[in-house]
């Protein structure tokens, strides 16, 4: 019995619970959309809700936040933000993504100069990714 209890505490004690690992369903297929160059259809947050045809996100990168959570940067080509429909670099929380797909599309010239520059993880003074899963 003793074994039993000893057994299941080292399983425990050397499974990780990382919150990124619940949230990672989209991560391969937007790290395959991220370093193939491609576009993905993304229905995030509350868009079908608000009404509003799904994003077109050229994908930059994939990254683990300071807070464990995983996140993407890119340069979405279509869709609501704050109302509006617009072509932004965006950074978008992966707990709040409902579907993402990759699609037919390329990179315009203004999502290739924005990926070529990078991104530090920082939004102004705020710095919140911990590291880079993939671009």
């Amino acid at each position: 019995m003793k074994l039993a209890y000893t057994s299941l505490a080292i399983i425990i004690a050397t499974t990780s619970f990382s919150p990124a690992q619940a949230q990672s369903v989209h991560e391969a297929l937007l790290c395959e959309a991220a370093e193939t160059g491609r576009t993905v259809e993304l229905v995030y947050d509350k868009d079908a809700n608000k009404g509003c045809l799904p994003r077109l996100i050229d994908v930059h990168q994939v990254a683990i936040g300071n807070n464990g959570k995983l996140y993407m940067h890119g340069w979405q080509k279509r869709g609501c933000t704050k109302g509006r429909d617009y072509a932004s670099k965006r950074i978008f929380r992966f707990d709040k993504i409902k579907s993402a797909q990759i699609i037919e599309g390329i990179f315009d010239d203004k999502s290739q100069s924005i990926k070529a520059e990078g991104w530090d993880g920082c939004i102004g003074s705020n710095c919140f990714i911990k590291e880079n899963i993939c671009e």
